[in-house]
């Protein structure tokens, strides 16, 4: 086999990976079909294997930009796709301005501004990540209009009402997202560090934030869910406990010569739990 013909059938590869990544569950357009069936040009089929997101960039601006003697041009629906593509290395980048540009772009060319979750979810945390969030919260809501067990969006929606001050559809969110992804250890804390310290009283469950804080330690122990169990503890009441649990945690801490501050975060937790007092979050945390 020429290395002409397995560069094109890399290519056909690739384009068929990146139309794929766009599509709904279900039946794909004509001229979707089309385009997987044509070769991506050698930069673009280069920027899917590289794992620097700049490589990325450059290669994918590459690919949009110049007309390549082989494949010749992009179609609509190659070039929309790219520019998904290069926003999420943006992102990786922190280039939110300029991804923002590229997710727009996508979205905006949807058929009937729909069928890609993905995208509206990145375009959210993108929005989130430069401080817009509402438009965020927006975005996260259309994800899910599309696809309302997306896990992932789910629990992103959660932290971001919760860092809004909208806590109780906060702890639903984050809920679903921990009993749907029994396994994922970051759900689960998140989920019982909000029961354990959430600003708004009505919110606390000290048993429910112990049963989950306990779920993210069997799949990960770390200092900061044991700082998470503590806090658990500390609201349920049993003190002594969360002490013990607390004095682990800076241990733990300590052993992995942890910043000065996170340490005295964690004991100030512990002066609190030592005198019979749970910690809460003020809400601007």
């Amino acid at each position: 086999m020429t290395k002409t013909k397995v560069l094109y059938m890399v290519a056909i590869f690739a384009v068929s990976v990146l139309l794929l990544t766009t599509a709904n569950a279900g039946a794909v357009s004509e001229e979707a079909q089309r385009s997987m069936e044509r070769p991506l040009p050698h930069d673009c089929v280069e920027a899917e294997k590289a794992d620097d997101p700049q490589v990325k960039v450059t290669l994918y601006t590459r690919c949009l930009d110049v007309e390549d003697k082989f494949t010749g041009p992009l179609d609509s629906y190659q070039r929309d796709n790219i520019h998904f593509h290069r926003a999420n290395a943006l992102f990786k980048l922190r280039r939110y301005a300029e991804a923002l540009v590229d997710y727009d772009r996508f979205i905006a060319n949807l058929p009937y501004g729909r069928g890609h979750v993905w995208a509206y979810h990145q375009r959210g945390l993108t929005h989130q990540a430069m401080g817009k969030r509402q438009l965020a919260v927006t975005d996260f809501n259309r994800a899910l209009e599309d696809n309302p067990g997306a896990v992932d969006v789910r629990f992103d929606r959660g932290r971001l009402l919760a860092e809004m001050g909208l806590y109780q559809p906060a702890i639903e969110d984050l809920h679903m997202a921990a009993t749907s992804s029994p396994e994922n250890a970051v759900y689960a804390n998140a989920l019982a560090w909000l029961l354990a310290t959430c600003p708004d009283a009505k919110i606390h469950n000290g048993k429910e934030a112990v049963r989950f804080a306990l779920k993210a330690l069997s799949i990960d122990r770390n200092a900061q869910y044991l700082d998470t169990l503590a806090a658990a503890q500390a609201r349920k009441g049993d003190f002594k406990q969360a002490v013990e649990t607390q004095q682990a945690a800076l241990n733990l801490l300590r052993k992995d010569k942890a910043v000065q501050e996170t340490i005295k975060e964690f004991t100030t937790r512990l002066s609190l739990y030592t005198a019979g007092k749970p910690y809460t979050q003020h809400r601007s945390e």
